[in-house]
């Protein structure tokens, strides 16, 4: 159950939590009213004014530190993507600068594991799954093993061929860290504590001696309030997954510029050629 709501599309989510919120606070409201009388409750309305303020104030700020924190793992997520693509790039461009077959061997891997990774490892993330790393990881090993088989003659060779060495390093790292990072989640007991304040948010509401109207509209504005908060962190709480994930649009990027690089070539190719 708790899968097909992060899984759900984002409006239909907000709609549910609300919906669910919005009849239990009916449903207590009814049930309060005919169980403890008006002329108690209303007599201890400042009371429960002021527990119902301590607690929301605790709430709050527990509820924006988390918002705050999961905001900044997505930060961190998107940017790991970024990185990494970007090192992915450029073991492509730098390819350029080897003899052949390594180069061409070279370039063949990086379709790969770019192909890889857009078509298997994110849809894995993007619905919670186990990512299968074994065929990503052969491909940089291949990769690698190529680079430090190079033999480079030249200055601009040797050149290369470090900054070869620093990019696909910084792809593992890079790689390693987002496939972690498609695992994280709030933990059970941040989100038992954020359930226990907007339960104790709620049902002091309920408590309240008030015309039944306005006891409604009261209670459905803190419903609404809560259920808005949840939905945040529920959009939040798991960076790959949801209608606002990170996408692989870098990566995506990448396989762009590889194929203007390559029609680029073939043009100049073919000019050679004409000239000849």
């Amino acid at each position: 159950m708790i899968e097909y709501l992060f899984q759900m599309n984002d409006i239909r989510l907000f709609a549910v939590l609300s919906s669910v919120f919005f009849f239990i606070s009916i449903v207590f409201i009814i049930v309060v009213r005919s169980a403890i009388p008006l002329r108690l409750r209303y007599k201890d309305n400042a009371t429960i004014i002021g527990t119902v303020s301590l607690i929301s104030i605790i709430y709050g700020i527990l509820a924006g530190i988390t918002s705050l924190y999961l905001i900044n793992t997505n930060t961190s997520a998107s940017n790991i993507v970024l990185g990494e693509a970007n090192s992915t790039g450029n073991v492509y461009r730098y390819s350029q600068w080897l003899k052949e077959p390594v180069r061409s061997t070279i370039r063949h891997n990086i379709n790969d594991y770019i192909s890889r990774v857009i078509n298997i490892e994110w849809p894995q993330m993007r619905t919670g799954k186990i990512v299968d790393v074994n065929g990503g990881n052969y491909i940089l090993d291949k990769i690698m093993d190529e680079i430090i088989k190079y033999s480079e003659t030249t200055t601009a060779e040797k050149r290369a061929v470090d900054k070869l060495m620093d990019d696909i390093r910084l792809v593992y790292v890079d790689r390693q860290e987002r496939i972690e990072m498609s695992y994280s989640e709030l933990s059970p007991e941040i989100w038992e504590v954020i359930l226990i304040g907007t339960f104790l948010t709620l049902f002091l509401n309920f408590l309240l001696g008030m015309n039944f109207y306005f006891h409604l509209l009261s209670s459905g504005a803190a419903a609404l309030m809560c259920a808005s908060m949840i939905f945040l962190l529920m959009t939040l709480d798991r960076p790959f997954q949801g209608e606002f994930a990170i996408d692989p649009g870098p990566f995506e990027a990448v396989v762009s510029y590889i194929k203007e690089t390559t029609a680029k070539a073939e043009v100049n190719h073919k000019v050679e050629d004409v000239k000849r």
